[in-house]
């Protein structure tokens, strides 16, 4: 396992009715380089209509770094909820995934996700993020024009492949 994994590249993969979808190859690339392991963790983003991925090595991250806040905190003698900073956590689910990336997204985050029957994946250095392609184009921040031409690419390639 790896500290030190950057997240990058983008894909457009189909969703099935049972959930499954591909994580595109170099994005599977580095999951495997952090997890050690066909293992991937996917969450709700905090505050955008969208998921979030990466591996147990970033996971385990997280909870060092609940832990060294709490630590700050007693040496600055202040309160610190660790409960409250761990709630982004419990909705991490961490699931296996076959040697070409294929894993099964559950009911559940398919719904916080607005997931229907394609996901656009990008890395986003320290992660990865699951669109809705159409909800990506329609609501994602102007921070992300970039990536909207991106997936506009994939969705023109799609379309080409039809």
């Amino acid at each position: 396992m790896s500290a030190l994994v950057v997240y990058a590249g983008s894909g457009v993969s189909g969703v099935d009715a049972k959930g499954r979808t591909t994580i595109p190859a170099e994005i599977r690339d580095s999951v495997l380089q952090s997890s050690g392991s066909n293992s991937v963790c996917i969450s709700r983003h905090s505050s955008l209509p969208c998921l979030i991925g990466f591996g147990s090595a970033e996971r385990l991250k997280l909870r060092a770094d609940i832990e060294a806040q709490w630590q700050s905190a007693v040496n600055r003698g202040t309160d610190f909820d660790r409960e409250l900073a761990g709630v982004s956590a419990s909705s991490i689910f961490e699931t296996a995934f076959e040697a070409s990336g294929r894993f099964v997204l559950s009911p559940m985050l398919k719904h916080f996700g607005r997931i229907d029957d394609r996901a656009f994946f990008f890395g986003a250095t320290t992660h990865f993020m699951l669109w809705n392609p159409d909800v990506f184009l329609k609501e994602a921040p102007a921070a992300f024009n970039p990536v909207k031409d991106e997936l506009n690419y994939w969705l023109s390639q799609g379309k080409r492949d039809k």
